[in-house]
């Protein structure tokens, strides 16, 4: 019975102390959009032409969705309102095309890149699907603007937030 007790305490101990390596990110270099970034290393990254989107995508599908970022970059923007009535009249948008709405968080701030941005959290639903959703803004001047848009079931937010924050953390503009 000792022994086993030892024995038991032993494989704990080590599996304890075995060092779980962390995949390292992906680097992308998006040219058509003139940014760059990381992303998960087990993700996949599509360009959407007929959207004029760049697509990352979560290698799983749970309840009945994917994990993904979009990645737009928007043109001919108005800039004669200030960045506090861009967002506002985002949410507005959003409530409008989005069914069940709900703003969790809205705020503008300086982006790590040193770019201004603003940023909302939201929660809806798509096709019976309850998802959460962050849409960060970075407002590049010139009256364009890179939509970064993270999308997960909401029950399972919490799971992949860190794994979206890879890309929100990491854009800037390409060198």
């Amino acid at each position: 019975m000792k022994r086993t007790v030892a024995m038991i305490a032993l494989i704990c101990i080590t599996m304890a102390c075995t060092k779980h390596e962390v995949a390292q990110p992906k680097k992308y270099v998006d040219s058509k959009r003139g940014v760059q970034f990381e992303y998960p290393s087990d993700w996949t990254a599509e360009e959407l032409s007929e959207q004029n989107v760049l697509l990352l995508s979560s290698p799983i599908m749970e309840a009945n969705w994917q994990t993904n970022v979009f990645i737009e970059l928007r043109s001919n923007l108005d800039t004669s309102q200030t960045p506090e009535q861009r967002l506002s009249t985002l949410a507005e948008n959003l409530k409008r095309t989005k069914s069940g709405f709900a703003l969790q968080s809205s705020r503008v701030f300086t982006h790590a890149s040193g770019v201004p941005a603003g940023e909302l959290i939201y929660t809806h639903s798509s096709q019976g699907v309850p998802l959460t959703e962050r849409e960060v803004i970075l407002w590049l001047g010139a009256g364009k603007a890179l939509f970064v848009n993270g999308s997960a079931v909401t029950a399972l937010w919490s799971k992949y937030e860190p794994q979206m924050n890879v890309v929100f953390d990491s854009i800037r503009r390409a060198s």
